[in-house]
This record gives structure tokens, C-alpha cells and sequence, in this order.
């Protein structure tokens, strides 16, 4: 502005001011820069340094108060989540990071990209220690051995990649490089889950699981030899129709049997499988919180029983805690909503303080400090022994669906010491495990054979690691437990049985012929005889003969409605509403029954947010 004495100009003033740019960069530019000829003089402070893209990969340094973070942009930083400071940063040209993975030991940075490109850096730097290629996928899963010499990829494609750290050539005379050691595609769906077995194990071991339901265990010393990946057992089916979400190493919970693998799937299940028999230990409903669990890791380094915890996460939305042993116990859970959408990684700091998310297209990295006090508390306030599975039963206590419980159990006593007999009876309050199925049927759930097994290796081998022994009969609270933790949590009903009819019909239209039919039941899955067919016919429909329970074109509808006796809830519903709907027409009113269409069970209340303290901001 000019001066009003001599026409002369005073100085420029401004107040300083922010300036936010498309590269999530806020700058502080203060006035006097104006007066700087040159343009690199000209340059403000970085204020806040944001994320530009979607954010898909995130790890915690087991051993410094470090957590790395990539994404979509190229990008790969370090901050110190303590001092709220970034520590390193490094970009990457042409290449999309996708996974991040620090080795055990805490000297390696594994970072997977989107092309399948793979590179091994040192967290101390950033510098480059080892690049490899061997798929021209995704890189979707890794994982480090305990003790840092092997590293497993999991790729787009459903390849597992091995590579090693030794001696090439096993020669000493060599100095020890990272270098690739074996290849193989063993699912025929998406890999969801890798791990290797921990330092319990008698020997490393690698496991995967995949979308086609196999749990596959393969020869880590074989493939060191061969430079091919080597099952090393014939693969596990873990479900038959869920869909497996995930798999970790689980040491927890009974001693001495410390091998085993832990599965998660679409139908709230978890499922702990021996590694050295391949029997299903354990059975237990997952958090029922806004979608099934998909990612989980244990909260501390060590730790067991209910003093261990494990932080979990869904594919969308919903972060929280469960507290060990596992065992359905609603109360020893909580959930809470950490992001609008997907959460595309999760990890906990070496200390187990502090839970890191990011949430891919939201662009945010939350901070989440862990509170596993009121998780705790709420399991002594939920109540013990069976009470808090107890809740999860139509009508509870009370209801006349636990007063059948009682009665069939005390049936199935007197069933195990004969029915026939006039001598007086000593009922112990046990029955023999061959009553379970009996007794599961009888109180609608109708399992499988798998099923069955896996429920009779559940309580064969439930006190196995304490005693040594195996448990040949079980209690009423053990029949409660068995049937809340192993019953389906989505309903079968007619619409079920048009799906697998299209199935069989591979979507083909019109009705299912009845010879197809027995075919597929006679020959596929878990095979039926003609024996056992008309049994089921004789006591379903009252008649044995196939000709005259099944028309030639079965239809799926009246097979699940005449044949199975399903009904939609709504059906029952409406049925009950009738009068009241009929009443409320004449009299003018338009009546309209409210149809339940949804057959899944949720578990009691909403998510709870007690648990965690969140910092809902990016790291800055």
C-alpha cells in the first residue's frame, strides 16, 4: 500500500496462512516468503503429512514402538505411533504396494505388491535386501517363520511361494541370502489363510486354507530339496458348506496340546484342528458382530487362558475382542464399528497396548487403545457354567425348549442302559458320546457325519492334555455347550432347498428328474443307501417306496414342503396373524402381516465400545 507523506510503499503484511494440497500434504507458508527471489527459497513447513490413496497394508515392529503402513499410491511409511512422528519413508515407482510383513526378529520389512512382485527390506533403513517374482498375481498373504528364516506368500492366483534364508547350495562356503525354495497350487479357490506352526512344534510346519474348504499342511524340508512345494499330508475338510475366512496358529489351551490350527468361517464358526491326528478339538460360535471374522491375532506375546486375548476383525466395519479359552461364551466378546467400510488390515504393537486398522478406500489409519478389563469383567458378570449359553436358547431357563433338553437327556440315560429292563435303574446324570447324535436330531439339528465325528473327537479328546485320558460320557452342561457352539446359526428352510436343487440341476430349468436325484444321494457326498433312503422316506412321508414318495420331476419347493415338512417363519407368521388381519380389512383398514425373512440367529445386543478408546485420526 503507498505511504500518505511520501508516496512511497510500506511493507507487505499478511498473516501467515495453511495451504492443503492434493497430495494430502498441509503446508504452513508464512508472509516474509514473499520477498524471496528464488523459488526454492520459497518453500513452507510441513505442517501434517496425510494419506493420498487407498491404504491396504499395515504391520507392527515386534520389538520398537514402529508401525508400517503402504498404499495404493507407492507409498511406504514408518511412523513412531508413541511420538506421533514418521520415521522413514520410501516410494515406489510403477509398483502398487498391497501386504506388509515384518519378520520376527524385527531386522526385515516384507512388502508384497499387486503385480506379485515381492521385496525384503531392512527396517532400519529401507534399503533393498531381496527382490523375487514367481507369480504374476497379488501377493494376498505372508507370513515369517518363528525364527525368521522362511517366508511364505500366498498369491492371487492360489500359489503358495516359499523362500529361505541358507547357504546356497547348503555350501557354508557361501555367506546366507534370501533366496526362492519352492511353488505349489493347491486350492482350487482363493487361499484366505497361511501360517507356520510356532516354536511349540516339534518341527516348522506350513498351513493353508482356502475358499475350497481344504486345510493343507505342506513338507517344509521336502521342498528345501526338491524346489517344489510338497503336501505333506492329504489335505483336511474343514467345512462342507460354509466358507473358510481365515486360519492362524493357535498353541493356546490345553497341555501338551499345543499343535494346532485355528479356522474361522462365514457361518460364525470358530474350528481348532490337531495337526498331528487332523481331529477337530473344538467347535465354538464366533462373534455374531456385523459380518463373520475373517482376521484375528493374539493381544500379547504371551499369554494364555483368560489371561490371553485375541483382537479380531470382520471384512467390513466391525474391530473387537475375544477373550480365551475359546468356548462361545457370548460375554467374553465385544465389537465395536471401526470403519464406514472394509477393513483391509489389522495388528497389534509388540507391548499389546495399542490395535492398528486401516480401512483401504477411507484413506484412514485408526490407533485404537486396548482395554481387555471390562471383557473380562463382563465374563464373571455374564455368569458361570452353562448360564450364558443357556441365554442363547429359545425361552432360556424357563422355556419349554430347555424343559425338552432335560427330558431328552434323561430319556437318553435310561435309552444307554436299555429300555427293556425291569431292575431298578442308578442314573449318574452321564450319557455315552454314541447318544449325542440322538439327542442333537431330537432337538432339531440334524449334523452331518462330519459333523458327528467332530463333535464325538470334541468331547473324546477334551481332557485329553490334563489327564491323558480320553472322556467316553458327558453331562447335561456339556450337552448344552455341545448343542449352542455346533447348531447352525443360518436356519435351513425351503429357500435352502432350491438353492442345492439348482445345484444339482446346475441351474438348469424346470424340475430335478427323480433318478437324478438318488443318484446324487446315493453316490456323491456323504453316500446313502437305498436301506437307508426309504428308512428316511418311511418315517418322513409314511411310505418306503420311492416311486410312491418322489414324482418323476421333483420339484424343490414341494420336496421341502411335503417331503422335509419345512416351512418359511413367515408361513407360521402369517398364519397366527390371520384373524387379526382379517378383522382389521372389514373394518376398513388395509391388514398387512409383517413376513420374517431372515433366518439367522444373531447374538444378544449391539456392539459395545467400552472396551477400546479409539484415535479416530490419521497419524500425523
Amino acid at each position: 500500500r503507498a505511504s500518505a507523506s511520501g508516496g512511497t510503499q510500506d511493507e507487505f503484511q499478511c498473516p501467515h496462512f495453511l495451504v492443503s494440497t492434493g497430495a494430502a500434504l498441509v503446508v504452513l507458508v508464512e508472509a516474509k516468503l514473499f520477498y524471496e527471489l528464488l523459488a526454492e527459497d520459497r518453500k513452507g513447513r510441513l505442517v501434517l503429512q496425510g494419506l493420498a490413496s487407498p491404504v491396504h497394508g499395515l504391520c507392527c515392529h515386534p520389538q520398537l514402538p514402529l508401525v508400517g503402513v503402504c498404499g495404493q499410491s507407492g507409498f511406504l511409511h514408518l511412523w513412531n505411533y508413541n511420538t506421533r512422528s514418521l520415521h522413514l519413508v520410501k516410494v515406489f515407482d510403477k509398483l502398487v504396494p498391497h501386504i506388509l510383513q515384518f519378520s520376527p526378529d524385527g531386522q526385515l520389512l516384507m512388502i508384497g505388491f499387486t503385480s506379485g512382485h515381492c521385496r525384503l527390506l531392512k527396517s532400519l533403513d529401507l534399503s533393498e535386501v531381496a527382490a523375487f517374482r514367481d507369480s504374476r498375481d497379488c501377493v494376498t498373504h505372508a507370513v515369517f517363520s518363528h525364527d525368521s528364516c522362511y517366508l511364505a506368500l500366498a498369491h492371487a492366483d492360489r500359489c503358495v511361494c516359499l523362500y529361505r534364508y541358507a547357504h546356497r547350495l547348503g555350501d557354508k562356503a557361501f555367506p546366507r541370502e534370501w533366496m526362492y525354495a519352492a511353488k505349489h497350487k493347491s486350492h482350487w479357490r482363493p487361499i484366505v489363510g497361511l501360517c507356520f506352526s510356532g516354536p511349540e512344534s516339534e518341527r516348522l510346519r506350513l498351513f493353508s486354507v482356502g475358499e475350497d474348504r481344504r486345510l493343507v499342511e505342506y513338507a517344509i524340508k521336502g521342498s528345501d530339496m526338491s524346489n517344489t512345494q510338497q503336501v505333506a499330508t492329504p489335505d483336511t475338510i474343514v467345512e462342507q458348506e460354509a466358507r473358510p475366512t481365515g486360519c492362524i496358529w493357535y498353541p493356546f489351551g490345553g497341555k501338551g496340546d499345543n499343535q494346532k490350527v485355528l479356522t474361522m468361517s462365514d457361518e460364525y464358526k470358530f474350528k481348532i484342528w490337531n495337526t498331528v491326528n487332523r481331529s477337530c478339538r473344538k467347535t465354538a460360535l464366533a462373534p455374531t458382530y456385523g459380518g463373520p471374522v475373517c482376521k484375528m491375532v493374539p493381544v500379547y506375546q504371551e499369554g494364555d487362558g483368560e489371561e490371553q486375548f485375541m483382537l479380531y476383525a470382520t471384512h467390513e466395519k466391525v474391530l473387537g475382542l475375544v477373550q480365551l479359552p475359546l468356548d462361545g461364551n457370548p460375554n467374553k466378546c465385544m465389537g465395536l464399528i471401526a470403519h464406514p467400510g472394509q477393513i483391509a488390515s489389522i495388528s497389534v504393537d509388540y507391548q499389546g497396548q495399542y490395535a492398528f486398522t486401516c480401512g483401504g478406500h477411507d484413506l484412514t489409519v485408526n490407533q485404537w487403545l486396548i482395554d481387555p478389563q471390562p471383557v473380562a469383567s463382563a465374563s464373571i458378570m455374564g455368569g458361570s457354567g452353562i448360564e450364558p449359553f443357556v441365554k442363547l436358547i429359545e425361552g432360556g431357563e424357563e422355556g419349554e425348549f430347555f424343559s425338552d433338553m432335560k427330558d431328552y437327556f434323561y430319556y437318553s440315560q435310561i435309552r444307554s442302559q436299555g429300555e427293556d429292563t425291569t431292575k431298578a435303574r442308578a442314573l449318574d446324570g452321564m450319557i455315552p458320546v454314541e447318544e449325542i447324535p440322538h439327542l442333537m436330531c431330537a432337538l432339531g439339528y440334524f449334523p452331518t457325519q462330519l459333523e458327528i465325528k467332530n463333535m464325538k473327537n470334541e468331547v473324546k479328546y477334551s481332557q485329553f492334555g490334563e489327564i491323558g485320558e480320553y472322556v467316553k460320557r458327558i453331562g447335561f452342561d456339556d450337552l448344552v455347550r455341545l448343542y449352542v457352539n455346533h447348531r447352525p446359526v443360518f436356519a435351513v428352510g425351503p429357500e435352502q432347498i432350491k438353492q442345492a436343487f439348482e445345484a444339482m440341476k446346475r441351474h438348469e430349468p424346470g424340475a430335478l428328474p427323480r433318478d437324478t436325484l438318488l443318484t446324487l444321494l446315493t453316490s456323491h457326498g456323504e453316500k446313502m443307501t437305498m436301506t437307508d433312503l426309504e428308512g428316511c422316506l418311511e418315517l418322513l412321508v409314511g411310505d418306503s417306496c420311492v416311486e410312491r414318495a418322489l414324482e418323476d420331476e421333483v420339484d424343490a419347493g414341494d420336496f421341502a414342503n411335503n417331503v422335509l415338512g419345512l416351512t418359511e417363519v413367515g408361513d407360521t407368521l402369517a398364519a397366527e396373524e390371520g384373524a387379526a388381519t382379517l378383522g382389521a380389512s372389514a373394518e376398513g383398514g388395509m391388514g398387512r402381516s409383517d413376513w420374517n425373512t431372515s433366518s439367522m440367529a444373531y447374538s444378544a445386543g449391539a456392539p459395545q465400545s467400552s472396551s477400546m478408546v479409539g484415535f479416530h485420526n490419521s497419524l500425523s
